[in-house]
């Protein structure tokens, strides 16, 4: 493993502990809570087994926490430059934002839940299909 990695993955493994310690849990209630095998945490911290990206997921909602919450806290805005390929996604998202505002569609009388919600995957479905034609063009 590349010392980045082996850096972001101790990045990870102490606030894992740190938050583990201020909301005053043991690692046995957030195992129990996971439904992880006891000893688990003691292993992962010890570095006897490898983090799972799922295992930080189901750790952070054992904590209490959303997994954005987590992240954030993991990785709060340093206000770096971002890089060039974070550039090129933020404007393409900026690209696909509507040009003006959307009106909510008006209700049609008489459509079951099931039949606007069918309606809602087919119009997606599409505009994902039209977005795969045109970014493979491109």
């Amino acid at each position: 493993m590349n010392p980045e990695s082996s850096a972001e993955i101790l990045r990870i493994l102490d606030l894992m502990r740190t938050l583990i310690r201020i909301l005053g849990l043991s690692n046995r209630e957030i195992e129990r809570r996971a439904g992880f095998s006891p000893s688990y945490l003691s292993r992962l911290f010890g570095n006897y087994l490898e983090l799972k990206y799922e295992h930080v997921l189901e750790i952070s909602r054992a904590l209490g926490i959303t997994p954005r919450e987590f992240f954030e806290l993991a990785y709060p805005d340093s206000g770096e430059t971002p890089t060039e390929s974070m550039k090129r996604v933020r404007q393409v998202l900026q690209n696909m934002q509507p040009s003006r505002p959307v009106e909510p569609p008006k209700p049609v009388p008489g459509l079951s839940a099931e039949e606007v919600e069918r309606r809602i995957q087919e119009a997606l479905r599409q505009v994902f299909q039209d977005l795969g034609r045109t970014g493979s063009t491109g």
